[in-house]
């Protein structure tokens, strides 16, 4: 017998989803440490552009694989969203090749100690009924950022 879902519940969880997930990822970030030293003062550094602050790249890439969508996409979104920039400690917009290189240089023996701390504060926090469904995102963007998968009902031998 299907459970009933609290609709009403359910849409305010969704306008506040991205907006928690921050805040945890923030949290665990504050625990945990940054991934890579911060970056030196600015009469210290050399020349060029001064380097953006690593947690808030870090947060970027987060982001990016939460909401799976690609870096020109969130390129766009951080563009677009002031409120989303200052959430993040960004003063200026990454362009989507920093975004990217900094994604590769993230270690990942880090990511993994990041990432247990986030399911396990996502699993321990999480209020809606196991029997929620699931929101469907968009065919193009669904696999974005996430490791490439065999295709349903077929195996890798399979032909």
């Amino acid at each position: 017998m299907p459970s009933t879902i609290n609709w009403s519940e359910y849409n305010a969880r969704r306008k506040t989803e991205v907006v928690d997930f921050l805040r945890t990822a923030k949290h665990i970030l504050h625990l945990i440490g940054p991934p890579t030293p911060e970056p030196p003062a600015p009469e210290a550094r050399g020349r060029g552009r001064p380097r953006k602050s690593p947690s808030s790249m870090l947060l970027v890439n987060l982001l990016r694989i939460y909401l799976k969508v690609s870096y020109r996409e969130l390129e766009s979104l951080l563009y677009s969203n002031h409120q989303l920039r200052r959430s993040l400690g960004l003063d200026a917009v990454p362009g989507r090749d920093t975004i990217h290189r900094y994604a590769q240089t993230l270690s990942e023996q880090y990511l993994k100690k990041f990432n247990e701390q986030l399911v396990w504060r996502l699993k321990k926090t999480r209020s809606e009924p196991a029997s929620t469904l699931r929101v469907c995102r968009s065919r193009g963007t669904r696999d974005v950022g996430t490791l490439p998968r065999t295709e349903r009902g077929r195996t890798r031998n399979s032909g």
